[in-house]
């Protein structure tokens, strides 16, 4: 008796923790957005130019400039082929469009140096 009733309150523990769950992903806020776009940007234009292995590291700040323009800066670290780390900064500014949910980036990648 003391196994049935343990066996049923297990499975009632698990269908309670299982209801729990949410399948939905949370949406991206426009912050997010708006750096996933200029990390996109960034990444894009470092692989055309530069002889890079790897993901490059990108910091994002970000400030409002209005309802739905940003002002991104930060640094980019990335590692070449042999080894050697490169370092530069950059500007960006990004307008985010709410009806289609895109962003436009316009971004300024200084050259990066050799640390």
């Amino acid at each position: 008796m003391k196994k049935i009733l343990a066996i049923l309150m297990a499975l009632v523990m698990c269908v309670s923790l299982s209801a729990c769950g949410s399948s939905k992903e949370p949406e991206e806020t426009v912050d997010e957005k708006v750096i996933s776009a200029v990390k996109s940007d960034i990444t894009a234009e470092i692989i055309l130019f530069y002889d890079t292995v790897g993901v490059p590291s990108i910091t994002c700040f970000v400030d409002e400039i209005s309802e739905n323009e940003f002002e991104v800066t930060g640094k980019v670290t990335v590692k070449d082929k042999y080894g050697d780390t490169y370092t530069g900064k950059y500007d960006a500014v990004v307008e985010y469009d709410p009806s289609t949910d895109e962003c436009d980036v316009d971004c300024e990648l200084d050259k990066l140096y050799k640390d």
